[in-house]
């Protein structure tokens, strides 16, 4: 599991490598850079194009020699590669979004980080949030029966899909479940819901981590483990489409569970609420005539493009947007991303969400910083404490705005 040879990597990773044009967007637009980690992406891609070329006598002895540099066996990762550098990684993309001749840095990272997984070499804390995963089945470490202990404060009950047939199965996720800095906000996208009409139901206690950030640690068998119980409970379940609140489950249940033989159609909250709206399900009774500014964030924007479907809804509630100057494909990271909220940040230069929250304010006219996903919420709540700026700017899930534009 992991790279740990020469000969691991694929013909397009060596291609990567030795494509690189020393341009250094990526070295600019790298989230972790800027908060003074290690990591340049370009920096990465240099080192190892150095470690191939000292390590071999050419294309056709790539994949067949025993590469040693004159010096022994040489790790990649923790040697060729410091292991601090692979894992400040933020897996935000947007290295390979800006990279003018196509290299995919993530999956070199990934992979290496997999051999250091596979090595148990990893801070304590991820560690212990990997077992707790393992153990229950979610990042808290809290029992399986507590992921729906949120809903008992409803006035009404949700179904069960796996006892009884909704159109669509929410799959809340983990910081939606039992944060409860977030379980408000996931009552209040009941509310809007039911009240809506939607025919909608959870799996209760059969929902596990969906996997998406456990993956990008590089903790792979335990990714396919939680993607292969998911995907079981959900096929004995009762339901037509999938919607969910958590972008980073949304990018792996979209686009990964199919290689495990789950294939489903799946909505962010924000397109399906934007669905209801085009359709007249949904009717703002007022117009919420606020100036704000909107994240997007990394796994619905950057990686599968929804940049559109957050703007109309504010759009229709009367809201008026003003874009922070990097936004949708180009958006900044809060930071959360490939494991970095279950990682010691104490080090960091500057926090990314304490940098986006100074971008916001350097607006000078947004009442509100909207977001819609949990771990960005999380992010840039504290993010405006620990910055100084309380009282400056608001956070606010689009959720919050939606239920003010429909009472």
């Amino acid at each position: 599991m992991g790279y740990k040879e020469i000969s691991d990597f694929t013909w397009k990773e060596l291609l990567d490598y030795d494509s690189c044009t020393k341009c250094g967007r990526c070295h600019t637009v790298c989230p972790a850079n800027a908060a003074g980690t290690p990591l340049s992406p370009r920096d990465l891609v240099l080192d190892l194009r150095t470690h191939v070329n000292n390590s071999s006598t050419g294309v056709s002895e790539w994949f067949n020699q025993s590469f040693t540099n004159g010096k022994g066996h040489q790790p990649i990762a923790g040697g060729v590669i410091n292991k601090d550098v692979l894992w400040s990684c933020t897996t935000c993309m947007a290295c390979v979004e800006v990279c003018p001749v196509g290299i995919e840095h993530l999956t070199s990272i990934v992979n290496l980080r997999r051999s250091l997984v596979d090595e148990g070499d990893m801070e304590n804390s991820l560690q212990e949030t990997l077992s707790k995963i393992g153990d229950y089945g979610n990042s808290f470490g809290q029992s399986e029966r507590n992921r729906a202990l949120w809903t008992k404060e409803l006035p009404f009950k949700i179904k069960d899909v796996r006892k009884e047939e909704a159109e669509y199965l929410w799959f809340v996720g983990d910081y939606a479940s039992y944060d409860k800095r977030i379980q408000g906000l996931s009552r209040k996208v009941a509310t809007v819901f039911a009240n809506a009409g939607i025919d909608y139901g959870l799996l209760y206690e059969g929902e596990r981590n969906a996997g998406n950030d456990v993956r990008r640690v590089g903790e792979e068998g335990l990714y396919e483990m939680l993607a292969e119980d998911n995907i079981a409970v959900m096929t004995k379940s009762k339901f037509k489409r999938i919607v969910t609140t958590d972008p980073h489950s949304y990018n792996t249940i979209k686009n990964e569970y199919p290689e495990f033989g789950g294939s489903y159609e799946i909505y962010h909250y924000t397109g399906m609420l934007l669905k209801m709206v085009q359709e007249g399900k949904i009717q703002f009774k007022k117009k919420i005539n606020y100036k704000v500014t909107y994240h997007d964030p990394c796994y619905l924007g950057r990686y599968n493009g929804e940049t559109e479907a957050p703007r109309k809804l504010m759009e229709a509630m009367g809201i008026q947007l003003h874009d922070m100057p990097r936004c949708k494909e180009n958006s900044f990271c809060c930071g959360a991303g490939g494991g970095r909220i279950w990682m010691d940040d104490s080090k960091l230069k500057e926090r990314p969400s304490e940098m986006r929250i100074k971008e916001a304010l350097s607006l000078g006219d947004a009442q509100y910083f909207v977001v819609a996903c949990p771990k960005d919420y999380v992010m840039y709540t504290d993010a405006v404490k620990t910055s100084g700026n309380e009282g400056k700017i608001e956070v606010k899930d689009i959720i919050d705005l939606v239920e003010e534009a429909l009472s």
